[in-house]
């Protein structure tokens, strides 16, 4: 197993509490695989990221274990940490122009990672930066190293996010949005592109993305989140064509498809809960149509369905209807008592 993350908790401190973001949010990545992390906005998808890569801030409570291979970089010194960032585990960020750095080239950028990482000689990095600008098929290699960011496309600029999270051969690439301010076409030759190093350095690969059809197209696995929980994951066709939580099939309902005509699109009424004021039970409650009153009373566990889907619903608890009734003696409890 490449990466296993296990209970992940984190909380970020707001006006002198602490508040949580992410429960309990566990999964794994395979060599060679591709997960998707999908939702909304506020879902907790970039924040799992950022946990697993610990670029948090000083005051962040996190807990959990995040292991790479055999090792458990969840509990690792900032120093030890920084010889993986980089090396082992790469990010792609979501914009590339805030991301890369106006005062420096490209080909210094690139080279930073191999400076921090490897033993190469300076000719031995210089050529390394060109043969990476090549690899992510960028024309003019060679004088494309003394260029700008701001002199590049945002295609272009997203190639050097690239380039610079592959110059160390990583076994994970973590990509956080990385076509959204892209164009169809550019969008369509970066996904080509990942897919293609990917296959060439068997490594693995989380794609955060709201873009179910980024997923459809390179994802092997799925995972959806919903106010920092996961509430589903299967393999991608298994997800597309039986989704179980309702979230879930609002998300695939809201797509457009080729063929089909419709009205209006599906939509999912309301937003995602702050998560300073996160329901009691089921998260996802409030703008569930199948909710039920145990989902507004308890959280649901994860059920493991079939060996590669599982999902947090009570629609599929078989214990809901003895939770319930404990749930209405406790609730007859405390009236009488209050009397």
């Amino acid at each position: 197993m490449l990466l296993q993350v296990q209970n992940l908790q984190l909380s970020l401190k707001r006006a002198g509490k602490f508040i949580s973001i992410l429960d309990d949010v566990s999964f794994q990545v395979q060599k060679g695989e591709t997960l998707g992390i999908v939702g909304e906005s506020g879902c907790g998808k970039s924040m799992t990221a950022l946990s697993i890569m610990r670029l948090l801030p000083d005051k962040a409570k996190l807990a959990g274990e995040v292991k790479v291979g055999s090792e458990v970089i969840s509990k690792l010194s900032k120093k030890k940490l920084e010889k993986i960032r980089g090396n082992q585990i790469s990010m792609i960020f979501q914009d590339p122009l805030t991301s890369l750095n106006p005062l420096h080239t490209v080909g210094k950028q690139i080279e930073e990672a191999l400076i921090l990482h490897t033993n190469l000689t300076k000719k031995e990095r210089k050529d390394r930066v060109v043969e990476l600008l090549k690899e992510v098929g960028l024309p003019r290699a060679e004088e494309m190293v003394k260029e700008y960011p701001h002199q590049l496309s945002g295609g272009m600029r997203q190639r050097i996010m690239i380039a610079i999270a592959m110059a160390c051969r990583p076994q994970l690439l973590i990509c956080d949005e990385p076509t959204t301010a892209l164009d169809v076409t550019v969008q369509a030759q970066i996904l080509e592109l990942m897919n293609k190093l990917k296959q060439e350095n068997d490594m693995g690969i989380i794609m955060i993305t709201h873009d179910l059809g980024v997923v459809a197209e390179v994802c092997n696995r799925v995972m959806v989140m919903y106010a920092g929980k996961v509430v589903e994951e299967a393999e991608v066709n298994e997800l597309f064509q039986r989704p179980r939580h309702p979230y879930t099939i609002g998300l695939l309902e809201a797509i457009p498809r080729v063929g089909e005509r419709k009205r209006t699109l599906g939509s999912i009424p309301g937003t995602v809960p702050s998560p300073q004021n996160l329901p009691i039970g089921c998260r996802f409650a409030d703008r569930c149509k199948d909710a039920m009153e145990i989902c507004r009373q308890a959280q649901p566990k994860t059920l493991q369905l079939t060996d590669d889907h599982r999902v947090a619903c009570w629609l599929y608890d078989e214990r809901r209807e003895d939770l319930k009734d404990d749930i209405t003696r406790n609730q007859e409890s405390k009236t009488t008592l209050s009397h």
